[in-house]
């Protein structure tokens, strides 16, 4: 627990820090999965200047393939809009549980810049964590 000064402190950081505005009517709730990813993929569709995803990975999943694939179309499309995807650089390179090792989320997303040339979607792997050792905590 902080002391009160230190909390005072960290307020008046925090105070001083810049802001975006965000109005309430412009945040939306979603209460299943589906309905987020049907959201997220019109949003790709519709978006005319820039897209910025950051998550912890695009999974080799149905999921992650129609988001991806979104992102592509949208960019062949639309050439010039602005796409870019962060993930967690560590966790795209481990697989899943019993696949082969060379099949690895970051090895998808390169097999995916090959059969799309000329349609560029970087995905940038940011090191978030490099002990991690009691898993990744996505708070």
């Amino acid at each position: 627990m902080l002391s009160k000064f230190k909390r005072n402190k960290h307020q008046q950081h925090l105070a001083q820090l810049p802001k975006i505005s965000q109005s309430v009517d412009d945040v939306d709730f979603f209460y299943a999965p589906a309905d987020f990813r049907e959201t997220l993929l019109e949003k790709i569709a519709s978006a005319k200047q820039r897209i910025c995803i950051v998550a912890l990975y695009l999974e080799q999943d149905d999921g992650g393939k129609g988001i991806l694939n979104a992102l592509y179309e949208a960019k062949r499309q639309r050439p010039e809009l602005d796409v870019r995807v962060l993930v967690d650089w560590h966790r795209a390179q481990r697989g899943r549980i019993g696949a082969a090792a060379s099949n690895t989320n970051a090895d998808w997303y390169c097999r995916m810049a090959q059969e799309n040339p000329g349609v560029d979607v970087p995905v940038y792997g940011v090191p978030i964590n490099t002990r991690e050792a009691l898993g990744v905590s996505a708070l």
